[in-house]
């Protein structure tokens, strides 16, 4: 019983690709860039190139008729050998015009290192500066316990505030992080 479950461990966490492995990268990555585009729920905030990749970074939306609510920074991920179908993606909440929550960033086994989450965490940022915003706020939870120390340093490479240590209601919190708009505090 147990092999299965290591098993389907190791299955869930190794690099998924869409079948059919790619010939002209430039080709798809401008295709599936119009994908994206002709989408009414998704916009292209970038295209990176990295090592053998291209990466389009898009915003996914719920709730068109709204300016708030829940999204999606997510990567499309282009290599020579497909399409890579993992998830990579940062969920993030807005409470309210100036703030934004984040939620969750979405990514597992091999596409860890691979810089996708600093990609995820920056888009989020540019987007911040771009509409204004002048706080992103969020937690690490305890569950993350393991690799603390990644953690802290990521969000303040990234210019993040880390505070250590449970001052709220949520019992699973281990810290909070904030980050505050550069342009917001040059203003004041």
């Amino acid at each position: 019983m147990l092999e299965f479950l290591f098993d389907l461990d190791r299955h869930r966490n190794r690099r998924q690709y869409s079948k059919e492995k790619i010939r002209d990268l430039d080709l798809l990555l401008e295709l599936e860039a119009k994908k994206i585009e002709e989408d009414s729920e998704k916009s292209v905030l970038n295209v990176l190139h990295k090592n053998e990749e291209h990466i389009i970074v898009y915003r996914d939306v719920f709730d068109q008729e709204g300016k708030f609510g829940v999204f999606y920074i997510a990567l499309k991920v282009i290599h020579k050998r497909g399409i890579v179908l993992n998830r990579i993606r940062l969920s993030a909440n807005y409470i309210d015009e100036e703030t934004i929550e984040i939620c969750d960033i979405e990514v597992f086994g091999e596409n860890e290192g691979r810089g996708y989450g600093s990609m995820l965490l920056q888009s989020l940022i540019n987007f911040a500066i771009e509409n204004s915003v002048n706080t992103i706020s969020g937690w690490i939870s305890q569950t993350d316990k393991d690799h603390f120390d990644k953690l802290d340093f990521f969000y303040k490479k990234h210019g993040f505030d880390v505070i250590w240590g449970n001052s709220s209601n949520i019992a699973n919190k281990a810290a909070d992080i904030y980050w505050t708009n550069p342009l917001n505090r040059l203003s004041k």
